[in-house]
């Protein structure tokens, strides 16, 4: 069993969880950290934002999180595996920790080989039905279900009637009777969403609803027809929603009791450091809570709702706020040139977090510098999927200090792991990606009841986008460059091309005039490259261009530049004085002997050369340069070939 803290007492838990932008999961979170420190537990929490409803490749990127779970240095872990609708990563959990002795609570949902911590409704809807019926007396008694059947709403309906059946409770059933109020299962519900009027209708004394949307559905109808909740009709819910707790009237409603169940994962993990026995499955009831809906809880719905619209305009508020800075933040940083700056950037913005650390941190080499044109030409924009060996923490807040560029193994999973923890007891760690693309992760240090994982979401959306919006500004630039490079050199010899010289050229003419220095610019024939072509093949012309390039190249040295304009011709030019340039075609010359003598081929190579050499003028052309260079090679090509023919 792993632990980071071999001298301490402390053990180190990995909560994972999804959808923790949903109240639901959040009081779980919020019940974690408020039972850690009586357990003597430092949290790490692996969440992910994705509901159901998020496209394929939109929460594969999400389930990369719990690959980054480094098992060798946790001491439990705890799954709330019925937010994880991937079954292979529940697996990969399950069967890691398996393998590095740790041991695996889940919450809701049972998997073999953990300790299972699961709920059953039947009791607290038993309770519920007694209360309805032995203290209000009801008798009238309907039950609606959602709109959408699912098994959740099923198992309630089954156990409803079962436990209707089981008490002998003798109630006058709308399902019978015509002329109750028909509230029964979907067809019941198109009538609360159509536009039949519930007055005079006989309706029952209570509809208990197998979810808190539905009852507070349910509630408008009623008070929209006139009838009051709960003098009229009573309703109660299912689930504990936060918006059936603020709802007027506040539901009576059948929820888990949360902090039951973190308290019962807390301390199935304690048995289990000290060697104890631990059931694979504990049952846990849920509870009954009594609100304004049946009547048992009175409070001044004038202060409560006055409260309540205060608390729903001050958290707009903030959302506007927030919204504005990440706007802000997301136009600002998309005009950096790369990531180094825009995270530097950044450190005015964190403070809309308001959280003491935060870490950013991306997958090593995401931005590749020294990528080749062709990788880019032809790389599948698949995207890195998982983390790498190595993660660069781009920006590390700590209080008003920050830090940047901090490298570190993907196993620590945060630089500093161990004293972060025994600092901040609680960090969140969250992914960073585009659909099914790997970015990296953030991490924050998280309070009970302070964070909000919806501006966390939105956060790390601005962020994962900005990220990816810079790789491919970079790419773009490197592509750019890359193409331009392609445009001014040449792909054989690697010298400048046609192009590339004359722009090149024409720029350093500019400058002599300007200056009034001398120019020379130098005119290169290959003597016989058809003849290598026709007889010994192109790949042989091919190695007499690259040596003729290499010469050239060597010759000019820093002070000129030699080009291929096309086929066997070249051109050289440069700011040297006159016995340089002279010096050029003995040089030259020179190689190619050493060269022919020392290749060992059945043909020689040779060239023919033009110069002028003059100082540049702004009545003098560069083109007039060239003629004349081109006219004095052309003189000296057919030399040549009046001594040595085609075979020199």
């Amino acid at each position: 069993m792993g632990n980071l803290y071999s001298s301490q007492k402390e053990k180190v838990i990995a909560v994972c969880i999804a959808g923790s932008d949903e109240y639901a999961q959040t009081a779980y979170i919020d019940a974690i950290c408020e039972l850690a420190q009586k357990y003597k537990c430092k949290i790490l929490f692996f969440t992910s934002f994705s509901g159901t409803c998020m496209i394929e490749k939109y929460y594969e990127g999400e389930m990369e999180i719990y690959s980054l779970l480094n098992y060798e240095l946790l001491s439990g872990i705890i799954v709330f595996a019925e937010t994880i609708k991937d079954k292979n990563v529940l697996e990969s959990i399950v069967k890691s920790a398996k393998c590095a002795n740790v041991p695996v609570i889940t919450i809701d949902h049972y998997i073999d080989g953990c300790y299972n911590i699961v709920f059953d409704c039947r009791n607290a809807i038993e309770k519920l039905v007694q209360h309805i019926v032995n203290k209000h007396g009801f008798q009238r008694i309907e039950l609606v279900d959602d709109v959408k059947e699912d098994s959740d709403s099923k198992k309630i309906r089954e156990i409803f009637f079962h436990i209707m059946q089981e008490k002998g409770y003798l109630v006058q059933s709308s399902l019978s009777n015509k002329n109750c109020f028909e509230f029964t299962q979907k067809k019941n519900m198109d009538l609360l969403e159509g536009k039949d009027s519930l007055k005079n209708k006989k309706v029952p004394d209570v509809v208990i609803c197998t979810n808190d949307m539905t009852a507070i559905t349910v509630c408008r109808k009623l008070q929209e027809a006139g009838y009051r909740v709960p003098e009229d009709v009573t309703v109660t819910g299912f689930g504990g929603l936060r918006e059936g707790m603020d709802h007027i009237p506040s539901l009576t409603t059948v929820c888990v009791d949360t902090a039951n169940a973190v308290d019962c994962a807390f301390r199935s993990l304690e048995l289990l450091f000290d060697g104890g026995n631990v059931l694979h499955e504990i049952v846990l009831d849920y509870k009954v809570v009594y609100g304004e809906s049946c009547g048992c809880a009175h409070v001044n719905n004038i202060e409560k709702r006055n409260n309540l619209v205060q608390s729903l305009y001050n958290d707009i508020n903030i959302d506007r706020y927030f919204v504005n800075r990440l706007m802000n933040m997301t136009a600002e940083l998309s005009e950096c040139s790369s990531i180094k700056e825009a995270a530097e950037q950044m450190t005015e913005h964190l403070e809309m977090l308001s959280v003491s650390k935060c870490w950013i941190c991306i997958v090593d080499n995401y931005i590749e510098d020294e990528e080749l044109l062709q990788d880019i030409l032809n790389k599948e924009f698949t995207g890195v999927r998982g983390y790498t060996e190595w993660i660069e923490c781009v920006l590390y807040q700590d209080g008003k200090e920050y830090h940047h560029g901090i490298r570190f193994r993907q196993k620590e999973m945060l630089p500093r792991m161990a004293q972060e923890l025994s600092i901040s007891g609680q960090i969140v760690i969250a992914p960073l990606h585009v659909l099914d693309r790997t970015i990296g992760y953030f991490a924050f240090t998280y309070q009970p009841n302070q964070n909000q994982f919806h501006r966390m979401q939105s956060f790390g959306n601005s962020i994962s986008t900005l990220l990816e919006t810079l790789k491919y500004k970079t790419e773009q630039g490197l592509l750019i460059e890359k193409l331009e490079m392609q445009s001014l050199y040449d792909s054989l010899t690697g010298i400048l091309n046609r192009r590339g010289f004359f722009k090149q050229l024409h720029k350093m003419y500019s400058e002599s005039v300007r200056e009034g220095v001398p120019v020379a610019v130098i005119s290169v024939d290959m003597d016989n490259l058809k003849y290598i072509n026709d007889t010994y093949g192109h790949s042989e012309g091919d190695e007499a261009i690259v040596f003729t390039a290499k010469a050239l190249t060597k010759v000019c040295g820093s002070k000129m530049f030699c080009s291929r304009i096309g086929g066997d011709e070249f051109m050289i030019a440069g700011n040297v004085p006159e016995e340089v340039a002279v010096q050029f075609g003995r040089k030259l010359k020179a190689l190619f002997d050493e060269h022919n003598e020392k290749d060992g081929k059945k043909y020689q190579v040779g060239f023919s050369l033009g110069l002028m050499q003059a100082k540049a003028s702004a009545e003098t052309a560069v083109e007039e340069f060239i003629r004349q260079a081109d006219s004095r090679m052309y003189k000296q090509k057919e030399e040549h070939r009046k001594k040595f023919g085609y075979f020199r």
